[in-house]
């Protein structure tokens, strides 16, 4: 537990100063190369823990110790008097043009990051699963298409597929859209065959469970899980009735059972009651009474036992490694900025008109939970996290709601519209809501982020 939350820190801390830096780079190199006085970098918020002057302007570059964001100050009329010799270097005195450069430099330094990551991460080459379907869910849209388990999956709309997910986001896209989608596959008898996946009928509140499973109904290879027990817990239920490693499950209250899914099942369903276990061992058969203790999980009340079982390694042959080429590595990657940047601004919008709950909504302790998982699997996997949440963040600034980058481009279009400055009342309202609608955001992230935690 403690190792998981040091990794999570480690990996929070790690994405949000990298991300933060990419992001006020953009703003920094584009202002400095327009001519405005940049009079400080800081990464992070309060005090400062360390702090330096460089260049020409004597920029103080600041490491702060809230490290939840960032800003670049640049030289400005609006924020304390400027020498008449400087007046030209001022932020406020720049063009349209040249200030709206400026602004959308940051979240544009979020997606060229994240362009970045995808094309490194995809020509080192990105482990998958084989494009073998392992089950496919009753009455999905899989089922309904004639998709079939064992079904090798060759293309996708015309799209080569090398693993499975491979066209993930691809697809969800296509599902938001409700389109059809056709699927050509080779069947264990070695068949082709081309099926049309109709996606017309799924809903937006489904997509954003984000799999396969969730949306189309496609599984990939599940092992079969045999009940022979592998981990006995000291001072567990198990324990204390006599189950041992290498003791085979045959029978639960004198039915047959086979699978280590049936057993967990039942298992989980009789918290605190009497189960009586018929297991096999070195020939032997015996009956032994497991009483599950009760856990509370999610907000129910479950049995557990305190018993595992060891699960198959994927074999080989269903492991596959997709490397590409730069040229082919900056196309998918491009392709997939442009996916996931469309897809989360689409969700988003279905946010608000509620047709995706707000439970959806992560905040800095989920994002702290997948970065410690992302830092521990490795380089490539921490790399690709670091492009998602680079393009989340990206699309978040160019909200159209003031204090963010988006607000400040709504505030020139205004300007740009009016012929001239708008109002410092009108500038000063619109901030305190922006800040209210970022507060009450925040609030709802911490809230689903602390509810996830304790269910």
């Amino acid at each position: 537990m403690m190792t998981q939350i040091a990794y999570s820190v480690l990996g929070f801390v790690l994405a949000i100063g990298i991300l933060i830096v990419v992001h006020e780079f953009g703003h920094y190199i584009v202002a400095k190369g327009l001519g405005v006085k940049v009079l400080r970098f800081s990464v992070g918020f309060g005090p400062a823990l360390w702090s330096r002057r460089g260049g020409a302007d004597g920029t103080e570059y600041v490491l702060a110790a809230v490290p939840l964001g960032g800003y670049v100050k640049m030289l400005d009329e609006n924020e304390g008097e400027v020498a008449p010799a400087e007046l030209h270097r001022a932020f406020n005195r720049q063009s349209l043009k040249r200030r709206t450069a400026i602004v959308l430099a940051g979240p544009g330094f979020n997606f060229l990051f994240a362009i970045l990551a995808y094309w490194v991460v995809f020509m080192s080459g990105v482990p998958g699963l084989k494009p073998v379907i392992g089950r496919v869910a009753a009455h999905s849209p899989a089922e309904i298409a004639g998709l079939r388990a064992g079904d090798l999956i060759l293309r996708i709309n015309g799209r080569h597929v090398q693993s499975l997910g491979q066209d993930r986001l691809y697809l969800f896209q296509e599902a938001l859209d409700h389109a059809a989608v056709r699927i050509r596959v080779l069947t264990p008898k070695g068949q082709k065959r081309t099926v049309t996946l109709n996606l017309d009928h799924v809903r937006a509140a489904t997509l954003s469970k984000g799999h396969l499973g969730a949306v189309l109904g496609i599984y990939g290879w599940q092992p079969v899980l045999v009940p022979r027990i592998a981990e006995v817990e000291p001072h567990s239920p198990a324990a204390r009735a006599g189950l041992k490693v290498g003791d085979l499950i045959v029978s639960i209250d004198g039915q047959a059972v086979h699978r280590w899914s049936r057993i967990a099942a039942i298992i989980r369903s009789h918290p605190l009651q009497p189960l009586h276990v018929g297991v096999r061992h070195k020939g032997r058969s015996q009956e032994l009474i497991i009483t599950p203790k009760a856990v509370k999980v999610a907000g129910q009340r479950i049995g557990q036992i305190g018993a595992g079982i060891k699960v198959p390694v994927l074999p080989a042959s269903l492991r596959v490694v997709v490397r590409l080429g730069p040229v082919a590595a900056l196309g998918a990657a491009l392709d997939d900025t442009w996916l996931m940047s469309r897809l989360t601004v689409e969700m988003l919008g279905k946010m608000l008109l509620l047709q995706i709950s707000p439970k959806s909504i992560s905040g800095p302790l989920t994002i702290a939970q997948y970065a410690g998982y992302s830092v521990q699997v490795g380089f490539a996997s921490f790399l690709m996290f670091l492009g998602v949440v680079s393009i989340s963040l990206g699309v978040l600034n160019l909200m159209p709601v003031p204090v963010l980058d988006g607000g400040h481009v709504l505030f020139y279009l205004l300007e740009w519209l009016k012929g001239g400055p708008i109002s410092e009342q009108l500038i000063g309202w619109g901030q305190r809501v922006g800040v209210t609608l970022l507060i009450g955001l925040m609030m709802l992230a911490f809230y689903n982020d602390i509810t996830r935690i304790l269910g």
